[in-house]
């Protein structure tokens, strides 16, 4: 019986080991070979700061000594004696101090990891993508002198660096890939991120079939900065009026065992296509795409400046979702987390169309599949983007993704449409009936004091709750009250007031009917179609403006601080800005 079948060699240390303990042993291995690395950089990397910091100190000890001899007043020196070891000047101490800093740097080694890892990555007077200088760059400490033009010239080096930007980038000299140090420049592309797209307007390109023929292409290039998808490049030069020519950010999936040899990776690929960043969409810390990220940065070596995706705030996204996002998705939702101007997203319809050729061929099974599986669901990513749509103004779509989110809103306002404008308002008098039916002035709704608006020379009615509002010389209220003798005592106590009568929601249950109110079966009719798009106790407010806008298509305008207090849940103040979005209600600012 062979007794060594039931050991193994430690691939680091070579010792024979148990192979029921090889795999704790060489976790541990690994672990003590990776400080020691990590202590070797400290030592070559604080060794070449030393003899920059001697350089230094010896070009203003010659700076001085030349503005002494410049004003003739040397500065007095003691005559060496034979008792002393100084044969050298300040050189000598300088050795000496050489000597003790390496015995600081043998005792500095034995600090925790962190400190380490922190002394690694601190580059002093540099932006820390760059390493320190190395000791082919600098002369050796026996050197006396150096030049002070070298000096000021690596000064302006630093500056140049602390400005770095996407356009100035150089790849940083990483030879340990320690994940804390992994970690550390994720930071830093992440501000790099920041400042590259803060005030941009981005376009988002999909490789959605539904972008060919729209001819976009070059509206697309004339964006501040373009973001394509996975395997987007290079771009068929067939497809360049459809969806342009440029790359400047790619949003990967880092995966390449689905679909080997299509998602290429290369840096030298990305820049020849102009890419400018690299942005993987999912977290580093995730134990599905970790090993993807880990192998991207060990083959590539930050050659380009790539960021991923904020653990913390992917966990919630998905969580909030329900099920893991699309890369599209997730550069949606990346973007929107920093403050760029607008998003511009094209060619991306979350698996309702196929891919155009060029890019991958995909069978209608497949597609259904990747629209609705256990690991993918299109539904809830559709839902957020349209939620998102509806309270972030920064969003926009192209004509195709518009329909898709809103086919049911659309539907909503078309229904309120066919009501019939008889159905909308009762009147207490022919008079006040034949007046609104004349639609010869503005009509608002408004909860402000005061209304200062270009009426354009029309009278204008004002539906308001504010028993001190003061009209100008044309503007007339319709005060939101029961009961019409209040009118009465108001205009006694403010004579400015130009009241024509009252509103009220409903003419049932009253004593006296109100000059006019929201008939019944405009109530009951509305009710069931605001169900559609989940609105189901839709508010008063928001009932008197729908009304307005159907009754007053043209004739309507409202302030910002009025629609913003109309809604009372957030379905109604989506309702609301998709009617901004399709330009049905006539909005000013306030003054």
């Amino acid at each position: 019986m062979n007794v060594y079948q039931n050991y193994q060699n430690c691939p680091i240390c070579k010792h024979l080991v148990p192979r029921v303990y090889i795999q704790v042993h060489y976790k541990q291995c690994k672990d003590k070979y990776d400080e020691y690395l990590i202590r070797e950089e400290i030592k070559k990397q604080n060794s070449t700061m030393y003899r920059y910091e001697i350089l230094k100190k010896q070009i203003q000890e010659k700076e001085q000594f030349l503005k002494n001899l410049q004003s003739q007043s040397p500065p007095q020196q003691t005559p060496p004696t034979t008792t002393s070891n100084n044969h050298f000047g300040p050189y000598s101490q300088q050795k000496l101090n050489h000597k003790t800093y390496q015995n600081t740097i043998s005792a500095s080694s034995k600090e925790n990891n962190q400190k380490i890892v922190d002394s690694i990555i601190y580059k002093p007077q540099s932006s820390p993508f760059y390493s320190n200088y190395s000791s082919k760059e600098l002369p050796p400490t026996n050197e006396p002198s150096e030049s002070e033009s070298e000096i000021k010239k690596e000064e302006d080096n630093d500056n140049e660096k602390k400005a770095m930007t996407v356009h100035t980038y150089k790849a940083p000299q990483i030879s340990i890939f320690h994940e804390r140090v992994i970690v550390h420049f994720f930071k830093l592309y992440e501000k790099l991120f920041y400042d590259y797209v803060k005030d941009k307007a981005i376009a988002l390109v999909g490789p959605a079939e539904s972008i060919l023929g729209t001819k976009k292409g070059h509206i697309i290039d004339n964006f501040d900065v373009v973001v394509r998808l996975n395997k987007s490049i290079p771009i068929p030069s067939e497809l360049y009026p459809d969806v342009g020519t440029r790359t400047d950010i790619l949003y990967n999936s880092l995966n390449t065992s689905d679909f080997p040899g299509e998602n290429k990776l290369s840096p030298t690929l990305h820049k020849r296509c102009g890419v400018k960043f690299v942005c993987s969409s999912y977290p580093f810390n995730n134990s599905i795409f970790h090993n993807d990220i880990l192998h991207y940065i060990q083959k590539y070596k930050f050659e380009l400046p790539f960021k991923v995706m904020d653990d913390l705030r992917f966990q919630r996204f998905e969580s909030y979702l329900g099920t893991r996002p699309y890369t599209g998705t997730c550069a949606i939702m990346d973007l929107l987390s920093f403050p760029i101007k607008y998003l511009y997203i094209t060619g991306l319809d979350f698996y309702h169309s196929k891919y155009y050729q060029q890019y991958r061929q995909i069978s209608k099974g497949q597609l259904k599949h990747t629209r609705n599986s256990n690991i993918h669901n299109a539904k809830p990513q559709l839902y957020y983007l349209q939620h998102m749509t509806l309270i972030d103004d920064r969003i926009i779509l192209d004509s195709f993704l518009n329909k898709l989110l809103f086919e049911e809103y659309e539907k909503t306002y078309r229904n309120l449409k066919n009501i019939k404008l008889s159905h909308i308002y009762g009147f207490q008098t022919d008079s006040c009936k034949n007046y609104f039916e004349s639609r010869d002035f503005v009509i608002t709704y408004t909860r402000e004091y005061r209304l200062d608006i270009d009426q354009e020379g029309k009278n204008m009615i004002v539906i308001t709750s504010n028993r001190g509002f003061t009209p100008n010389d044309k503007q007339y209220q319709f005060l939101i009250s029961q009961h019409f003798k209040e009118l009465k005592e108001l205009s006694k106590t403010n004579p400015n007031s130009h009241y024509l009568g009252n509103f009220y929601f409903t003419n049932q249950n009253l004593k006296e009917i109100p000059s006019f109110y929201l008939h019944n079966k405009y109530l009951i009719e509305i009710k069931n179609i605001l169900m559609r798009v989940h609105i189901h106790n839709p508010s008063l407010q928001l009932l008197l403006l729908l009304s307005i806008i159907i009754f007053f298509p043209d004739q309507h305008i409202f302030t910002e601080n009025d629609i913003k207090n109309i809604s009372s849940t957030q379905e109604e103040l989506k309702f609301i800005n998709y009617l901004k979005r399709r330009k049905v209600l006539h909005i000013i600012k306030n003054n």
